[in-house]
């Protein structure tokens, strides 16, 4: 098939799904329930006290401040500083970057004196340019990949709006630059995407970003973001069109050619790859965001699945030639259970989120909510983030739910503490976990979590970590992680 045909044929498929699907007609709650106080509570979901302070460790990160003044368009990628994100490691350890710093903890809470200074490793920005973090990943030898976006700093007090390029860096397993990456340890490219074209021209440099990152087994890093193609009066206001990507490095930081086109492959219906998840089998599929509407183009699904084989070709086996429009409205988080099954949790809507099983061609599971849907109601001030799944095939959820510190009508001020429930393969809450399903963790003083990740390490214990504003941290903020206990035999 050649590439006309391929881009002709996405194109239809992309076109076709106009049918989404309905409204979930089955519902779950979670209790919230607490692991410190009241009655005692069972060992699955309660906190491992080997790990950390009771279970708890946290980790200081400095304010950052990415120059993200100036971005005056709706783009595939983001500027946003202060992102933070963990991973596992081998061995049972734990890695958590930021776009400034990178600390390992070992499996019993400390941080690593192996690793960098203490620990802690700090990140150097591509010389004059700022970063901004996407995602972070543990190859097998323990190396650490960030990926992000790299914009050039401004001669003036403002940056330019549109241009930036895709930047991964990879740190040793000592925490030393590992210059056999890239050029000396980093890579900025823009992937040969040719800058946005703008009235009869084209702009002055590209603009491409990452959205996500991960490693395959072979230790190469695949990436997904998006970029902008050209710029239009949509409106009567400038706007950013965008195709989404997709691509693949070698384990030493170059495009991979066995992969896509060149390394890369670009779904110009969609406007950008939220995230991108792989399959047991090597198989990959992403979260993709639709076009919006603008000057009678686009207006497709919001959300769309791509699947694609392990060398970047459309997977035709999954959905409809390699697409499947889901029912959300905003890009869903999305994990893969052992068994290659696809779960997704959407952003909350009305005190509700809705919670989709996926067979690995992309059809609904039966087994999960009797129609492969359901919607989880939510407790008073209380949201999930991130949700993984046990060998088991059972659901984790993590968030954070909120309290009022007084009860004075003229004091409205709240604070949050880590959220996490346990969901059965069939898609009720697991009563036997926690106290009828849930836990909730706070980290002492006056602070605030909110749990954004949750994972399992290599015991089966689950590892929770999210951000956390406390005065007894020297920055006032930083990354905070609780590890709990399965409660399963031959696990945590």
């Amino acid at each position: 098939m050649s590439g006309k045909e391929r881009i002709k044929r996405a194109h239809t498929a992309v076109a076709m799904l106009a049918c989404l699907v309905a409204t979930a007609a089955v519902t779950a709650t979670p209790a919230a329930a607490k692991t410190e106080h009241g009655a005692k509570p069972n060992l699955a979901g309660r906190l491992d006290q080997s790990f950390g302070k009771g279970g708890k460790a946290t980790v200081a990160f400095p304010a950052e401040n990415a120059g993200n003044v100036g971005v005056k368009y709706t783009l595939p990628f983001q500027f946003t500083a202060g992102h933070l994100v963990m991973a596992p490691a081998p061995g049972g350890k734990i890695v958590v970057a930021g776009s400034t710093r990178i600390a390992r903890f070992l499996p019993s809470g400390k941080l690593d004196p192996g690793f960098g200074a203490g620990g802690l490793v700090t990140v150097a920005r591509p010389p004059g340019m700022s970063f901004v973090l996407a995602g972070v990943a543990v190859d097998s030898q323990g190396r650490v990949l960030i990926g992000g976006s790299a914009r050039p700093l401004p001669a003036s007090s403002t940056p330019d709006p549109l241009i930036s390029s895709a930047a991964v860096m990879r740190i040793a397993a000592d925490g030393a630059v590992d210059t056999s990456f890239g050029q000396g340890g980093t890579l900025v490219s823009n992937f040969g995407i040719k800058p946005p074209a703008i009235g009869a021209g084209f702009y002055s440099g590209a603009a491409v970003g990452l959205r996500s990152l991960t490693v395959d087994s072979q230790d190469r890093p695949v990436l997904t973001g998006g970029s902008v193609t050209k710029i239009v009066n949509c409106s009567s206001t400038e706007t950013a069109i965008s195709t989404g990507f997709v691509a693949r490095l070698t384990e030493s930081g170059g495009l991979d050619s066995s992969f896509g086109e060149g390394g890369l492959r670009q779904i110009s219906d969609l406007t950008s790859f939220e995230q991108g998840a792989l399959f047991p089998s090597g198989d990959l599929f992403a979260v993709g965001l639709g076009k919006p509407r603008c000057n009678g183009e686009g207006g497709g699904p919001p959300v769309v699945l791509t699947g694609f084989g392990p060398e970047g070709a459309l997977n035709p086996g999954f959905g409809f030639a390699g697409f499947r429009a889901i029912g959300y409205q905003s890009a869903p988080v999305a994990t893969v259970t052992r068994s290659g099954k696809i779960v997704l949790l959407g952003a909350p809507e009305k005190g509700a989120q809705l919670v989709l099983r996926l067979l690995p061609d992309g059809a609904a599971d039966p087994g999960f909510g009797r129609i492969g849907r359901l919607q989880i109601i939510l407790p008073k001030r209380a949201a999930f983030a991130a949700v993984t799944a046990d060998s088991r095939g059972r659901l984790l959820f993590a968030g954070r739910i909120s309290k009022r510190v007084s009860k004075s009508k003229n004091n409205r001020l709240t604070r949050s503490t880590f959220f996490l429930a346990r969901m059965n393969p069939e898609g009720n809450f697991d009563r036997s976990f926690g106290r009828h399903g849930s836990v909730r963790t706070g980290f002492g003083g006056p602070s605030s979590s909110f749990a954004t990740q949750v994972m399992l390490d290599a015991q089966g214990r689950i590892v929770v970590g999210g951000g956390i504003s406390t005065s007894l941290l020297g920055t006032g903020g930083g990354f905070a992680i609780a590890r709990y206990l399965s409660g399963d035999k031959k696990a945590g």
